[in-house]
């Protein structure tokens, strides 16, 4: 039974974010930043994270923050994060300190992203028919870790054979529109 209910959240999981905004979110950052294992480390603090609410505490937090309003901070968060992105002065260097901004806003987008989201509202529903939720947990987070390595490395990929310039319009310009598209959802 524990390996099912694994199986199970791994390829939900897995299901519910191919192409989704967060895996979007992860090839961009990527490319961008250059660095897939720090994103790959801030996106799966950040999806566990996710996951550990929806399991523990999701009905609480449901309860006590409307889901509109985590929606709608979500969205917020893209088209700043966007526009950040777009307007940035070009650095030269990577210091540690950059290094550790870099890591908080990635998990912060991802964080706020994934509240509310299908994956987290069905890692939810699994863990609330479970005996299981240590094996919802950790299929989850495998399903995360699966698909955000490819999305990571892809993106560094991508990263290798464009100019920075083109990465960083696409980024912004992407991130706005995942920004909006969430907003216009909430009217």
């Amino acid at each position: 039974m524990p390996a099912q209910v694994f199986l199970a959240s791994l390829i939900i999981v897995f299901l519910t974010e191919l192409g989704d905004k967060t895996m979007i979110a992860t090839i961009l950052l990527s490319a961008e930043h250059r660095q897939p294992s720090l994103v790959l480390i801030a996106s799966l603090a950040a999806l566990a994270t996710s996951t550990f609410i929806a399991i523990i505490i999701g009905v609480v937090l449901s309860s006590a923050l409307p889901l509109d309003l985590i929606i709608y901070l979500s969205g917020v968060i893209f088209i700043v994060l966007g526009l950040y992105t777009l307007f940035k002065k070009e650095e030269s260097e990577e210091t540690t300190e950059n290094t550790q901004i870099t890591f908080l806003s990635m998990f912060s987008l991802v964080l706020v992203s994934e509240l509310g989201d299908k994956s987290q509202l069905a890692i939810l529903a699994i863990a609330a028919q479970s005996l299981f939720p240590a094996f919802v947990f950790i299929g989850a987070v495998t399903g995360f870790l699966l698909l955000n390595s490819i999305g990571a490395f892809s993106g560094d990929k991508i990263g290798e054979n464009l100019p920075m310039n083109a990465i960083r319009a696409f980024t912004g310009i992407v991130f706005i529109i995942i920004g909006t598209l969430v907003l216009f959802r909430m009217m």
